[in-house]
């Protein structure tokens, strides 16, 4: 089945003893083993991750075999991501674990390969269920970016609006997921935005221009930061409209800094970093963004969302028009030397 589908599916069910999401779409694999787990009553946030480059059979079996004070009986699951190196290395005790394994235990990979003569791919036919994520042709693309901006962004695209996603991005889930997220926050009450806001938000090479530049101001490269917006600027891009895109990409750091303020205002223990950024939008890559947010340091995350509110005043004031627009942004982002 392929992840355009299985991840449309709402019906709760038990989970096997294995689920494959396999292909090479990072960002498809993932959503499909999260989508797995929800499905089957789980909180993904609970069910222990291990990393495929270090993981040890040792270990996951541990994981799966013992149940701890607090699981109540429930279910157990493992999760082992990039899981390719793992598989090679422990491929028959991994065959073997699959065959005895019983209902109420479930091993997750997500993969990049798993030819289909391979035992272990005929065990998870049998036994489990596989999810691939290889690029489809078509219409099928574009009526997936649409059925997921409704779902998860609640925006309302139309078929046009879908394709022109489709082709300017390409078959990047990732990036198209994060330019839905973008696109919802200039829809109207009806999840409806104008092709004419589609076309300034969506942007190829552009887009892509503008990550990199939310990443430079996140690691203080100022620099690289000012020269990104200069390049866009010179093919036509306005500062308005690059700063709404910086801003949906920097504030969930500081959504993170507010929350574990919060948290810990209230005398909550325990908050971790990690639970911060999830709780702020950011899915994965969690170590590298955890170096990001201590790059921004502590003090300016917290003040990072009225930055941004500061920012916006100013760009639909007494800085409205475009010179003075650029120097606002410019301002903006020298906050991070």
């Amino acid at each position: 089945m392929h992840a355009f589908d299985y991840l449309a599916q709402n019906e709760t069910r038990d989970l096997p003893v294995l689920v494959v999401a396999i292909g090479p779409d990072d960002f498809l694999r993932r959503e499909s083993i999260q989508h797995a787990l929800k499905l089957g009553g789980l909180e993904p946030m609970s069910v222990t991750r291990f990393d495929g480059e270090d993981a040890q059979w040792r270990d996951v079996h541990d994981e799966l075999s013992t149940q701890s004070l607090f699981d109540q009986g429930g279910p157990k699951a493992a999760y082992v991501r990039k899981a390719d190196s793992f598989v090679s290395k422990n491929r028959e005790a991994l065959e073997r674990w699959i065959e005895q394994a019983e209902l109420g235990t479930t091993l997750l990979l997500d993969m990049q390969t798993l030819p289909s003569n391979q035992r272990l791919y005929k065990l998870a036919q049998s036994k489990g269920f596989l999810v691939g994520t290889a690029e489809s042709k078509g219409a099928a693309f574009p009526t997936w970016i649409a059925r997921w901006g409704a779902a998860r962004h609640s925006v309302q695209l139309t078929v046009a609006q879908a394709s022109l996603v489709a082709d300017r991005v390409g078959y990047v889930c990732g990036m198209v997921d994060c330019e839905l997220a973008k696109l919802g926050l200039f829809c109207d009450a009806r999840g409806k935005v104008s092709d004419a806001r589609v076309d300034e938000l969506v942007g190829g090479w552009r887009t892509q221009t503008v990550w990199n530049i939310s990443s430079a101001i996140a690691e203080g490269k100022i620099a690289e930061a000012i020269d990104g917006v200069d390049k866009l600027i010179m093919a036509g891009q306005t500062p308005v409209g690059i700063a709404a895109q910086l801003s949906w990409s920097l504030r969930r750091y500081g959504v993170a800094a507010a929350w574990i303020d919060q948290q810990k205002r209230y005398g909550v223990q325990g908050v971790t970093l990690f639970d911060a950024l999830s709780r702020a939008g950011f899915r994965f890559e969690h170590a590298l963004e955890e170096k990001r947010l201590k790059t921004i340091r502590w003090d300016r995350a917290k003040d990072l969302l009225n930055w941004l509110v500061e920012l916006e005043k100013e760009l639909k004031g007494n800085h409205s028009q475009e010179d003075l627009a650029r120097l606002a942004l410019e301002k903006f982002i020298f906050r991070f030397r």
